[in-house]
């Protein structure tokens, strides 16, 4: 059976005021034509110099917004954070929207920013073997043992909760309370493309995929053939893994963003995100409603 198309809006928050991405989030969530609701995770832009908002607390206060969407980020940079306040964070934000929070991660690639702020980022290989263990606090802390603290009076320092060796990583009877609503059902999406290593880790951990924007749509079949290859090795259906494609579009060009979803659904996307500059401002909401989405559910 053909999991039925989902159409997502993501906006970067970049280069604009906080007035405008509230207002491009409103109207996106009263127009009703979307299923998903994105940010990026960067503190500097990723083309040039600017103003950036910070992604946690901007999607916080974007939720009430777009009641009922799936929300969530593509993608926090592991590095960025330790992996037991991203699952605090998780969990905060699946309460926030309804048991609705996506939790997408990669393995960070931004260097302007990194080192800026010292964060220098290991090579690849290291931030992918980061990336994995990280997945693994994250899915124990999930868990519902690690909600549940000792009602027998025990020390709760020493007993219960979830324990792990993730190197660089570890839990010792470690807590998350509350657990999201969607408890350890929480998909975790990841943005990694790495023919090898990458599409390994979405095969074998993974609950849905996010083919970048930026890489050409010739490049997407090859990452699908791997992520195929690598759930055969491992007896895993690949339709338990929900792919999904973003766009970075312009409001001047939108016949183009047309024909290129289209081709991206051809080729297996069921979660397609339009990626807009937020300084194209509310109107590029409407218009990509209007040339892009309204086609595509029309198909």
């Amino acid at each position: 059976m053909t999991t039925p198309l989902r159409i997502g809006f993501k906006v970067s928050p970049a280069n604009i005021g906080w007035q405008r991405m509230h207002d491009m989030w409103q109207r996106a969530g009263e127009i009703g034509a979307f299923d998903s609701a994105w940010l990026f995770d960067h503190f500097y832009p990723v083309d040039g110099d600017g103003s950036c908002f910070e992604a946690t607390t901007s999607l916080a206060n974007l939720i009430p917004l777009v009641p009922g969407l799936q929300v969530g980020h593509l993608v926090l940079a592991n590095p960025y954070r330790h992996p037991a306040l991203t699952a605090k964070i998780a969990s905060t934000l699946d309460h926030q929207s309804g048991g609705h929070f996506v939790l997408g991660l990669g393995a960070g690639w931004h260097v302007p920013e990194t080192q800026a702020y010292g964060m220098d980022l290991d090579p690849l290989g290291a931030r992918l073997r980061d990336l994995r263990a990280a997945i693994l606090v994250i899915r124990e802390l999930l868990r519902p043992e690690a909600g549940v603290w000792p009602t027998d009076g025990g020390d709760s320092s020493t007993t219960g909760g979830v324990s792990l060796e993730a190197p660089p990583y570890r839990l010792r009877h470690a807590r998350n309370d509350p657990l999201p609503l969607q408890g350890d059902r929480l998909p975790i999406w990841l943005g990694v493309q790495g023919l090898q290593v990458g599409m390994r880790l979405v095969a074998e951990l993974a609950d849905g995929w996010n083919f970048s924007g930026a890489f050409s749509p010739d490049e997407f079949g090859a990452r699908m053939d791997a992520i195929r290859r690598n759930c055969d090795a491992i007896g895993r259906d690949p339709g338990e893994i929900e792919i999904s494609a973003q766009l970075r579009l312009s409001v001047a060009d939108l016949s183009s963003a047309l024909a290129t979803s289209r081709r991206y659904i051809r080729e297996g996307v069921r979660h397609m995100i339009l990626y807009l500059d937020g300084r194209e401002g509310v109107e590029a909401v409407d218009a990509i409603v209007r040339e892009v989405v309204t086609p595509l559910r029309e198909d």
